[in-house]
């Protein structure tokens, strides 16, 4: 839906400054502004209370661009988003990490991002969906559901108070991958949506079914439909 056309005509003021407001909204998509070090970011006046973000620098009164990326406005805030960056976790994400390390009654993952993520063992779905408190012998047995190298698929639940992010699997959703090729992108390629689970079907491709997961760090996962995934397939079919 777009903005309304006020350009012409008696139009009451209060829609004309309506009008304004939606097209300054820090939600209102617009084209990308790519620009390099040293260039000034047009439209940028410091004078008027514009805040200096993350990628820019004030010389002689001018903002102008430190690193190479897009342009991001969020109300007064100007930053410059770099094109090649490490992953930064936000909540809700959904991303695919390679675990690294199984200590403690956790797992820790490489997700692309600064730091690993931690998996706790509290925060997965034991075999056979077993509602319980964790034991000794559910941390001798972690290995059985998550190995060393093991490409697992979890959402961004919290952040511990380094930084760290804590992840979660508690979803039938995620889990193990297996059976398919992981595929590396930039992170900014990778846009937060309401759906990162996507399955081409043998009407589409003319062969198998094939299942996609689009991680937010960068991670793309293609291969075989998962158990959980065909289920839902299933269900939204009927």
């Amino acid at each position: 839906m777009g903005l309304i056309d006020i350009s012409g005509g008696e139009v009451p003021s209060g829609l004309r400054r309506a009008s304004a407001s939606l097209r300054n909204a820090p939600g209102m998509p617009s084209v990308a502004v790519f620009v390099a070090p040293g260039d000034t970011i047009e439209g940028v006046d410091m004078d008027d209370g514009f805040l200096r973000g993350h990628g820019t620098a004030v010389v002689d009164g001018r903002l102008m661009a430190t690193v190479c990326g897009t342009v991001e406005r969020v109300n007064k805030l100007v930053s410059v988003r770099p094109l090649r960056t490490r992953y930064t976790p936000e909540t809700g994400d959904v991303v695919l990490g390679r675990v690294t390390e199984i200590a403690g009654k956790r797992w820790k993952l490489d997700v692309n991002s600064r730091q690993d993520a931690i998996l706790q063992l509290s925060a997965v779905n034991l075999p056979g969906g077993i509602q319980r408190r964790r034991n000794a012998v559910d941390e001798l047995n972690m290995r059985q559901l998550y190995g060393e190298n093991d490409l697992v698929s979890a959402e961004v639940q919290s952040f511990y108070a380094d930084g760290a992010v804590a992840l979660h699997t508690r979803s039938l959703k995620y889990g193990r991958l297996s059976g398919g090729q992981l595929v590396r992108v930039m992170p900014t390629l990778v846009k937060r949506v309401k759906q990162h689970f996507h399955r081409l079907t043998k009407e589409q491709l003319g062969g198998g079914d094939v299942e996609i997961l689009l991680g937010c760090n960068g991670f793309v996962w293609v291969g075989t439909p998962s158990a959980a995934t065909s289920t839902e397939a299933e269900a939204e079919a009927e």
